[in-house]
């Protein structure tokens, strides 16, 4: 295949529901290859947030859940909680403002309202388990479409609560 390289950028928008939330983005990624002209190259997937990922895995409801209509812990809820407890006390969910002055983390923090009390979230565990739950992953076009196994899916994973996230899908390759 000896066609033009071209490029193809583009960036969508994902609410999720809770935390440690999988939600499946294959169709949208192949939607972005189909858009861009891309017959064989590479999609590199990226989210702009440091507490959710993305990933390659099954999307199987004992693995990923969702563990809220399961009615018990889904398995990678267990590995990541297990990994980096929500329970357990984090220096980073220790924040300092006038309500807290004695607080450990000072740095990289929302603007405090009217009473000097900053509103952050409780997300140490989540900024932990984002060692696990990687920012981007790259991932080979043949043609037109994502080269993957059977049941192999692309998946953003929420690892805090629930909010609205940003992934970019750079597409390059030949036409």
């Amino acid at each position: 295949m000896t066609g033009e390289f071209i490029t193809h950028l583009e960036t969508k928008k994902y609410q999720t529901k809770y935390r440690t939330e999988f939600i499946t983005i294959t169709e949208d990624i192949e939607e972005v290859i189909k858009k861009s002209g891309v017959m064989r190259g590479s999609v590199l997937i990226q989210t702009h947030h440091t507490t959710c990922g993305v990933w390659v895995n099954e999307n199987e409801k004992n693995l990923i859940g969702p563990s809220e209509t399961l009615g018990y812990a889904s398995d990678l809820r267990k590995v990541l909680d297990k990994f980096a407890d929500p329970t357990l006390e984090y220096g980073h969910n220790d924040v300092c403002d006038d309500k807290n002055t004695s607080g450990k983390r000072n740095t990289h923090l929302c603007e405090p309202d009217e009473n000097g009390v900053i509103h952050e979230c409780i997300n140490g565990h989540a900024h932990a388990q984002a060692l696990m739950i990687h920012p981007s992953i790259s991932l080979i076009i043949e043609d037109s479409k994502i080269l993957k196994g059977k049941w192999q899916e692309v998946m953003l994973v929420e690892l805090d609560h629930d909010r609205e996230r940003s992934v970019s899908f750079l597409v390059s390759g030949q036409k």
